[in-house]
């Protein structure tokens, strides 16, 4: 019996064309919109390991906008700080380093999402509002998992879908097509139609556009695998099956644009590999209308 190999040339040249595609579409996005120079040093900073409280004031004081910005989240009710601060050092000392940081690049986020209406279907504004409720919902979920800091939940929540800007950005007129896709086949998966119309899926965009930005690997992999985190090495899947989960919530409770989740129930696997039980999920649920009503307006300069 004659066995067929598959042809390697050709699956290795499909992987050079996706790669050279993804890395064009991260190109013309970077020319449009992208984070501030000040945003991307922030976060240079934060993963130095001899970086100090002090390094991380020295950077954010370049921009008084963004400390004004990050001073009026800290300052908010939902971080709970029961003095006014009134200066990034103060703000360190009392939630951290971790948590100033991903307060900083969540306020720098908002910027990305302004705009970006394709029709009556997509609006990239709903976008925000559903990473705010998956950053929401991956913080909660984070106080029951020891392996899983809340700060840098919430922040991978909000970054998990930033593929798509990429896409709404760079290759429009085949976003276009594939909000037109799935609208017409509600049984048609986001990833499916963005395979067949852009040859790459946001998570690939995602990915790639993080790894541009020289952002950490674990939001990389955030980006780049939240729709299947146990491909992922065992060491490397908390913080994405946690963004999963909250994903999942997120849809389930109808916050935002949220055709980019898969149908279905999470997986038994994931939740007992973060260690959740369904008490846990039932109790992110109910909490989370609450805390979008909260950061939506906070994160887009409203309080």
């Amino acid at each position: 019996m004659e066995v067929s190999l598959p042809d390697t040339d050709d699956t290795h040249d499909a992987m050079a064309d996706t790669t050279a595609l993804i890395r064009a579409a991260i190109a013309r996005a970077g020319q449009l919109a992208t984070l501030p120079e000040i945003a991307l040093e922030v976060m240079r900073v934060a993963e130095n390991p001899q970086a100090t409280g002090e390094d991380l004031d020295r950077v954010l004081s370049k921009d008084p906008t963004l400390v004004a910005r990050v001073l009026r989240i800290v300052n908010s009710a939902y971080y709970g700080v029961r003095r006014e601060v009134t200066s990034v050092g103060t703000a360190i000392a009392l939630l951290g380093f971790g948590a100033v940081k991903s307060i900083a690049i969540a306020a720098s986020l908002t910027r990305m999402f302004r705009g970006g209406a394709v029709g009556a279907s997509f609006e990239a504004r709903e976008l925000w509002r559903h990473s705010i409720a998956v950053a929401a919902g991956a913080r909660l979920l984070a106080s029951h998992i020891e392996q899983v800091d809340p700060s840098e939940a919430f922040l991978a929540g909000l970054m998990h879908d930033i593929g798509i800007i990429v896409e709404l950005q760079a290759c429009r007129e085949e976003f276009i097509a594939v909000i037109g896709a799935v609208c017409a086949d509600p049984s048609l998966s986001f990833r499916a139609a963005e395979e067949q119309h852009l040859g790459a899926s946001h998570e690939a965009f995602g990915e790639a556009l993080c790894v541009a930005w020289r952002f950490p690997v674990a939001l990389q992999r955030v980006t780049g695998y939240h729709h299947r985190p146990m491909q992922l090495p065992p060491h490397e899947r908390h913080l994405s099956a946690v963004v999963h989960v909250a994903d999942h919530l997120a849809a389930s409770t109808g916050l935002g644009y949220a055709r980019t989740v898969d149908s279905g129930e999470v997986s038994a696997a994931i939740l007992l590999a973060l260690g959740l039980t369904e008490a846990d999920l039932e109790q992110t649920a109910a909490a989370l209308q609450a805390e979008v009503a909260e950061v939506f307006p906070m994160l887009n300069g409203e309080v």
